[in-house]
């Protein structure tokens, strides 16, 4: 039984792995530029501590 169970078990992951979405550039640009922002004014109120 568990000759077949590991074959299905890769099937069923290859055909997931294929089925992923694909990444919008735009969006990802956005959310990193973002984070960069908050990043850069955490490390800003960070520094003026000091």
């Amino acid at each position: 039984m568990h000759i077949l169970i590991f074959p299905a078990g890769f099937i069923l992951w290859y055909l997931a792995y294929e089925a992923k979405p694909f990444i919008n550039d735009e969006v990802t640009l956005h959310w990193k530029e973002n984070n960069t922002n908050k990043r850069t004014k955490l490390l800003n109120i960070i520094n003026e501590s000091f």
